[in-house]
């Protein structure tokens, strides 16, 4: 598989670029000072993007034990989710990555949506729709989106837009995604008053990621826009946008699949560009 086939070469490019840039926004300290579950959950993450999942699972695994017996639910659902995407990315194991998805969810502090966005954008991909929005309904239930210029607006939105694309209806998600680049400049702002120049920020970073997929994959002509998807993506794909993307976040958001397709396309190397 594509996928499970990544190593020498964009383990010596694309990991030169992508994860160092995610290991100093996330790591932030040496390991030596860090919690050991931290440790081993970046480990995960610098495995996974290696295409090394099994190394990468028992990674995950030793960090959900520590979350476990730190009683630390950010870090127990950050583990399981990892293990989510490598399930559903590296191995194409569906019914495990669908369990893995729901612990994580269940495992979450409240307030934290990265599980739960990344079940919504998983059961989109598997054209679950009706699973995927009826899960999306009931975690924002109650919370004042998307109107709100906040971060669970954005993250209501990429939802949202992620429903709307395997729905088949990629005008609205053009819509969604459009509105949520707004909020998510206007966050960028301060205050909230005003968007932004259009560049790449902590908050806009994915908005503009599927944005770009959008422009450049769609079927639809009045969406697909080749000229703006690739400027979206150029301004996304370098080393300190990626680092950007992290933000004030304790753990960076999964989206395995997206990262790897990032490093393939950042790596520079023909060899890497013909992996399969």
């Amino acid at each position: 598989m594509l996928v499970n086939r990544l190593h020498d070469s964009i383990a010596a490019r694309a990991l030169a670029i992508v994860v160092f840039a995610l290991s100093v926004a996330v790591n932030g300290v040496s390991a030596q000072t860090r919690e050991a579950g931290e440790v081993a959950w970046a480990r995960g993450q610098e495995l996974a993007l290696a295409g090394q999942a099994d190394s990468s699972l028992a990674a995950y695994t030793r960090a959900l034990e520590q979350g476990r017996i730190s009683r630390d639910a950010g870090l127990a659902s950050a583990a399981r989710l990892g293990m989510a995407e490598v399930f559903a990315v590296l191995l194409k194991r569906a019914d495990s990555a669908d369990v893995a998805y729901q612990e994580a969810v269940q495992m979450a502090e409240v307030g934290d949506f990265s599980a739960i966005d990344g079940y919504v954008r998983w059961l989109s991909s598997q054209n679950r729709v009706s699973d995927a929005r009826a899960l999306h309904r009931r975690a924002y239930n109650g919370i004042d989106v998307p109107r709100a210029i906040k971060r669970e607006s954005v993250s209501y939105l990429l939802g949202e837009a992620a429903m709307q694309v395997a729905a088949g209806n990629a005008g609205a998600a053009l819509s969604t995604l459009s509105n949520a680049r707004d909020i998510a400049n206007r966050l960028a702002s301060g205050d909230g008053s005003v968007p932004i120049a259009q560049g790449a920020n902590a908050y806009n970073y994915w908005v503009m990621h599927d944005l770009a997929a959008l422009r450049m994959d769609s079927k639809v002509a009045s969406v697909r826009n080749a000229t703006e998807g690739a400027a979206l993506r150029a301004m996304i794909d370098t080393p300190s946008a990626i680092e950007m993307a992290v933000g004030e976040q304790r753990f960076a958001v999964a989206r395995l699949a997206d990262r790897i397709a990032q490093a393939r396309r950042m790596c520079g190397d023909a060899a890497c560009a013909h992996r399969k």
